[in-house]
């Protein structure tokens, strides 16, 4: 289900993803979309936030093992 409540059917893969210096392997959904989209999922497993008065991306965190 989308944010805008809408039910789609989507194939789900994993993706090795890096950010600043931090990196990992997380669940992705494989959807057509316009443009791709970065979920919070992977943004917390990298210790990592966006600053929502500057949209800048910064740690959250110290980097290691977190438990999701």
């Amino acid at each position: 289900m989308l944010a805008d409540k809408r039910v789609v059917e989507a194939g789900i893969s994993l993706a090795y993803i890096k950010i600043l210096e931090r990196e990992g392997i997380f669940n992705i959904a494989i959807m057509d979309v316009q443009e791709p989209l970065l979920g919070v999922s992977t943004l917390e497993g990298l210790g990592i936030r966006v600053d929502p008065t500057t949209g800048k991306v910064e740690y959250s965190r110290s980097y290691g093992l977190a438990v999701l």
